[in-house]
């Protein structure tokens, strides 16, 4: 008796199936979300907005500050600025630095969890070498006994 190559088929299935996925490019397959395409989703987008926003003390100035002083380099007056988070401020600081009337700004960021741990530093606004050693002077100027 012969078997006609249609009743093969049936318990060569599993085998061809696996061989077809295996032989597809892995681009055919079902791949996971790419991160960026995450944020443009709920609830990723609001996990992701509440994860990049600052604290009030920061976003909205409620913090304990310093007088504000003058700087000039390069032929141009900058202000320089220090804030804390009130009740923290041993743990919580930014310092400023605005371009001449306001037109830009820069900032170095210094947060810890408490006074045994080293600060985590942030650039915020991208300052060149130059604004970040006035940044650093700034931090150093309101913080005299740090390392």
């Amino acid at each position: 008796m012969l078997h006609s190559p249609a009743r093969r088929l049936p318990a060569a299935l599993p085998a061809l199936l696996l061989l077809l996925e295996t032989a597809l490019p892995a681009a055919t397959r079902a791949a996971a979300p790419q991160t960026a395409d995450l944020l443009l989703s709920a609830p990723y987008r609001q996990a992701y907005a509440a994860m990049v926003r600052y604290p009030d003390w920061i976003r909205r100035g409620h913090a304990t500050s310093t007088p504000s002083t003058q700087v000039t380099m390069d032929g141009k007056t900058y202000t320089i600025g220090h804030l804390c988070k009130p009740h923290d401020c041993a743990n919580n600081q930014l310092d400023i630095v605005f371009a001449p009337g306001g037109a830009s700004a820069w900032g170095l960021l210094h947060t810890r969890a408490d006074e045994q741990q080293p600060f985590l530093q942030s650039w915020l606004g991208a300052p060149d070498a130059k604004i970040q050693a006035l940044l650093n002077r700034a931090y150093a100027a309101n913080n005299p006994d740090s390392p």
